[in-house]
């Protein structure tokens, strides 16, 4: 049990590392979104999948051993959580584990609040990109809706009697 302990928290060490790393990349990506760098934005989008994926190996890793975990120490694998864990597990483990957890808890919720920040951003690109083309398209009537170009019709203009 002492060696799967060691790699749960081995595990969340590495995933604390990980998501601070990736709040960094999304506050960078911020800035990228301010400055409207679209080329450096898909490059970052790239290097979020590559967190992605690390983050996922070690999530299916974490699941495993947490499987063992719970035959172990016989709780239901539906009742798992990392601090139920350290309520059964000796102090200075228990303490770690509440430690890493706690932290982790918090990256996760700092991490959603630099995406949602990105998210209106790029929200608010996209309205002003919508209308931008709106007003070309309503301008000359020479655009579709669908980005295609239609000749203008002849404008024939309707002068008042009382002009």
């Amino acid at each position: 049990m002492d060696k799967l302990l060691s790699d749960v928290l081995r595990i969340l060490r590495e995933e604390v590392g990980l998501y601070r790393a990736l709040i960094e990349h999304a506050r960078r990506k911020t800035a990228l979104l301010v400055q409207g760098h679209t080329e450096e934005i898909l490059e970052s989008n790239k290097t979020e999948e590559t967190f992605n994926l690390k983050l996922r190996i070690l999530e299916n890793e974490m699941s495993r051993l947490c499987h063992e975990l719970c035959q172990i120490i016989k709780i239901p694998h539906e009742e798992f959580t990392l601090l139920r864990l350290a309520d059964g597990v000796n102090q200075p483990v228990a303490a770690e584990i509440k430690i890493q957890a706690n932290l982790f808890k918090h990256l996760v919720d700092e991490l959603k609040s630099v995406n949602c920040r990105n998210s209106r951003l790029i929200e608010s690109s996209v309205r002003y990109s919508r209308g931008l083309l709106n007003l070309l398209c309503g301008s000359t009537g020479s655009y579709q809706h669908d980005g295609l170009f239609r000749p203008a019709h002849a404008v024939q203009t309707t002068l008042s009697r009382r002009a």
